[in-house]
């Protein structure tokens, strides 16, 4: 009798998929049960977020508006504000997205190297600190994923379904963020390299597409129309186009933190398919993938080296590129590669959700201490309300700042007293000034929250001000936030 090796066992498409599906789901429910048990205040931006959402609006200052319509809807189901509330679609959204990067991965490649894709993706480190937070980063992502599945179902057979689910993607992508609008350059880049065939049978299908994604748009095209141009207007200016020059220490900073926020494995594997194109020509499925990812990272990248460029601006690329790097490895039979990023991607994940929710006693240094920016504000709140309380009736409470006026605000919420923003002299920098500024009635008797001692631009606009005292608040290990109080009186407006 000869001995025989067993087959190796092959797992249906359907299991991988149904596997995808589950650890998209259990990553979801452990981030939400750090979310219930952390006690981190809000993030500035998130609580500036909270604000919009209180009046459903189609845009807002500096952002699209769907990040303060998921607030609000999130609130409104639970019935309340808390932090867990503002923060509730984020995890499960990125689970969603996660299950189409499965099914993505599943078309271009195979069911298993979407499944892996998903692991991968759901695990990424800029993924585990986008998930516990909400910001406009999270329904982007979806968008972007739900447009490339939506795209490739659409060239491959060309049904009006795919056609509006394309366009729903990008026009709800678009109020999330502008950025979805980088989809255009991945779709002519995927044009010059696809055979025209191809263009030719998804054509009436596509533009079908792009009428769904502009009505879906024009409500927050005629509300920028109506408000000057005030988002597309603030977007420009995050640019900063105007200092241009070449800034290299800005974009090494910029490259060092896409193998943060893709994990140095995954960066690696992708930068190493670049360099092997010529040799190893890309697939058609490559290619697809590349368009969508390679040119917004580049793009990014001289961005952040003729002014800025923050470490997320660049986060559709790990879309696609998360499936395009499973994929490559699996088809040329280096999985183990996946395998071993995905076990030191999890291990981080364990590590970062414990540290959020508190379960984790770690002393992180001055240096690594991510949550800084959700420290503090709670405390500020405290010493704010507590003076309030020896105010005269009719005190106003002002801040001079976008970010202790969003956090002031939150952390308020519950206050008898009007809260408005102390503004110095120029146009409006955020909606608070637009909409909440101080004026002679509510600057008649304020108490003034600076975090900067020497604003004459304010301090001047009224008759008569006094410095009452001086705040300290820990922001975590060696960081401290001052903050200088002060009484005014008498709002003359003007430049004063």
């Amino acid at each position: 009798m000869t001995d025989r090796k067993a087959a190796p066992l092959e797992i249906p498409d359907r299991t991988w998929t149904v596997w995808a599906i589950a650890i998209s789901l259990f990553i979801a429910l452990t981030r939400l049960l750090a979310l219930r048990t952390g006690a981190l205040d809000l993030l500035p931006d998130e609580a500036q977020y909270w604000s919009w959402s209180r009046t459903l609006a189609a845009g807002y200052f500096s952002k699209p508006p769907v990040v303060a319509w998921l607030i609000g809807a999130t609130a409104a189901l639970l019935g309340d504000n808390s932090e867990f509330a503002v923060r509730l679609a984020s995890p499960l959204i990125h689970a969603a997205t996660g299950v189409v990067v499965a099914l993505l991965g599943r078309d271009l490649f195979s069911a298993r190297a979407g499944f892996w894709a998903a692991l991968c993706y759901a695990t990424l480190p800029g993924v585990d600190f986008s998930a516990l937070i909400i910001s406009t980063d999270v329904p982007l992502l979806f968008c972007w994923a739900l447009a490339l599945f939506a795209l490739w179902r659409l060239l491959g057979q060309p049904h009006r379904v795919w056609a509006v689910l394309l366009g729903v993607a990008i026009g709800l992508g678009f109020l999330s963020k502008y950025a979805m609008g980088y989809f255009l350059i991945g779709m002519i880049v995927l044009a010059a390299t696809e055979p025209v065939a191809v263009w030719r049978g998804a054509g009436r299908r596509l533009l079908l597409a792009l009428f769904v994604a502009v009505a879906i748009m024009l409500p927050n095209v005629l509300w920028n129309a109506r408000h000057g141009w005030a988002t597309i207007g603030h977007t420009a200016a995050n640019a900063d186009w105007s200092a241009f020059g070449l800034h290299v220490e800005e974009t090494l900073a910029f490259a060092a933190a896409q193998f943060g926020v893709f994990g140095p494995i995954l960066m690696v594997a992708f930068i190493v398919r670049i360099i092997l194109w010529r040799r190893y020509p890309p697939y058609d499925q490559e290619r697809f993938l590349l368009a969508f990812s390679l040119p917004v990272l580049l793009l990014m990248v001289i961005q952040s080296g003729i002014s800025r460029a923050h470490a997320n601006w660049a986060a559709v690329t790990y879309v696609p590129a998360t499936i395009l790097v499973v994929g490559w490895l699996d088809r040329i039979g280096r999985n183990w590669i996946v395998k071993l990023s995905a076990v030191l991607q999890l291990v981080l994940f364990a590590a970062f959700t414990m540290l959020f929710a508190g379960a984790l006693s770690v002393r992180l240094p001055k240096a690594l201490d991510i949550f800084h920016q959700m420290r503090g504000w709670r405390s500020l709140a405290e010493l704010a309300l507590g003076r309030m309380n020896k105010m005269p009736p009719g005190t106003s409470l002002a801040a001079e700042d976008r970010e202790t006026m969003a956090e002031l605000d939150y952390y308020t919420r519950y206050r008898t007293f009007p809260l408005v923003m102390a503004v110095g002299s120029g146009p409006a920098g955020n909606q608070y000034e637009a909409e909440r500024a101080i004026d002679p009635q509510t600057g008649a008797h304020a108490l003034l929250v600076a975090n900067d001692a020497d604003r004459t631009d304010i301090l001047d606009r009224f008759s008569q001000h006094q410095l009452l005292e001086e705040w300290t608040v820990r922001a975590g290990p060696g960081r401290l936030r001052h903050y200088y109080v002060y009484e005014l009186s008498g709002y003359r407006g003007g430049g004063g």
